[in-house]
């Protein structure tokens, strides 16, 4: 799939203009490029412990190292298994339940979509009903278990008690959806100073709202390393919507890549090491549970 979607990519770009334009990169403006990448997980990581914060106090430390292992985890298996791996270390290391926790981490990182929806809709007008269905869909399991017994007892008992976590107070839920605002802001900044280290200005509300549809292509199956997709989301989203030059476009995505995949690697190795976390021992014990 990536090597399909490097070649369709290449077709609509001129490889040595843009490497060209990558050759003028000035490093001073990389640097907030890196912040800004640290910044988005750390953000999550919050938002993370305010998420669990009634079922157990977790260190925002290992939060934060565990949203880095995740990161890379996905970066190269993009099948979402850094959520998984999530899952297994607040079982193997904080005593959650397994299944809970699995179901928890997708509920949080669900959060992140349910936002993109919302301010992607607030700005191109979509049906409002696809809010509310989302809405709807999130809350059938608590309504349900309130005034319906059902098959299947102890599985379904199982489900709504994990969905259980969203009877929060309103307080919690207001800071859980600015701080995933904030994350959405940071991820912008990447793309901004990525732009503004090409010599390229943008408008910084453009950058969000280019954010924003870059994380719905992310639910599509992508390549190990997202190569191809990067590409061509990038190049689909900057210059079909927005109208940047391809080749423009291209440079900055190709940079963004390899600062990322710089980033992730390195970020990512940090987090496994300091939280000494075992991926073979955790891949045999998820292995076993198939």
């Amino acid at each position: 799939m990536g090597v399909i979607l490097i070649f369709i990519w290449s077709r609509f770009v001129n490889l040595p203009e843009i490497f060209s334009i990558i050759s003028k990169v000035n490093p001073l403006y990389l640097a907030p490029v890196f912040i800004f990448l640290f910044l988005s997980p750390v953000l999550r990581a919050v938002r993370l412990k305010i998420f669990l914060s009634e079922i157990k106090k977790i260190p925002l430390k290992d939060l934060i190292f565990l949203n880095g292992a995740a990161m890379m985890l996905n970066f190269f298996i993009p099948i979402r298994a850094g959520e998984f791996v999530k899952g297994f270390y607040l079982n193997n290391q904080h005593g959650l339940p397994l299944g809970k926790s699995i179901i928890w981490i997708f509920l949080d990182r669900f959060l992140d979509f349910l936002v993109v929806i919302i301010l992607a809709g607030a700005v191109f007008a979509l049906i409002p009903t696809i809010i509310i269905l989302i809405l709807v869909l999130i809350m059938i399991p608590l309504l349900i278990k309130k005034h319906i017994k059902l098959p299947f007892d102890r599985f379904t008992h199982f489900i709504f008690d994990a969905f259980s976590i969203l009877n929060r107070h309103s307080r919690d839920l207001f800071v859980m959806v600015i701080l995933t605002i904030l994350a959405y802001g940071a991820d912008a900044g990447i793309w901004y100073f990525s732009f503004k280290s090409l010599g390229f200005d943008q408008n910084f509300w453009k950058m969000y709202l280019g954010q924003l549809l870059s994380a719905l292509t992310y639910l599509v199956p992508a390549a190990p390393g997202y190569v191809g997709s990067a590409e061509a989301s990038g190049l689909l989203i900057l210059s079909g919507v927005f109208g940047i030059s391809n080749n423009l476009a291209s440079a900055m995505i190709v940079l963004l890549h390899i600062t990322t995949a710089i980033f992730v690697i390195s970020f990512g190795l940090i987090s496994v090491f300091s939280l000494k976390i075992d991926l073979g021992a955790i891949l045999k014990k998820a292995l076993k549970r198939r």
